[in-house]
């Protein structure tokens, strides 16, 4: 809470698209099973990808991908794609 009582939060549209960040994605990533953590190590070392969890479910691996253009975008899910281990991405953009 701030001192005049309002509370502060800050949007989704501050938080992201108020610093530079014009592309925001989650991308699922399905893994061949015995390889979950070593693409996760390499998708961490891919430039933009700001976090990434081993997740249970559907999909193997969240990455939460960061980029000020979206050419960036397409060349970082390129990347992910084509690391060792990777069987298949879904995209998900983020609009606001």
């Amino acid at each position: 809470m701030r001192e005049d009582s309002t509370p502060f939060y800050i949007t989704f549209n501050q938080y992201c698209f108020g610093v530079g960040i014009i592309a925001l994605a989650f991308v699922m990533i399905n893994t061949v099973p015995d390889q979950m953590e070593c693409v996760l190590d390499n998708v961490k070392e891919i430039k933009f990808v700001d976090e990434a969890y081993m997740i249970y479910g559907v999909y193997d691996i969240v990455a939460v991908v960061k980029t000020e253009t979206v050419e960036e975008l397409k060349g970082i899910i390129l990347s992910i794609r084509t690391v060792k281990g990777v069987l298949s991405t879904l995209t998900l953009t983020a609009v606001s």
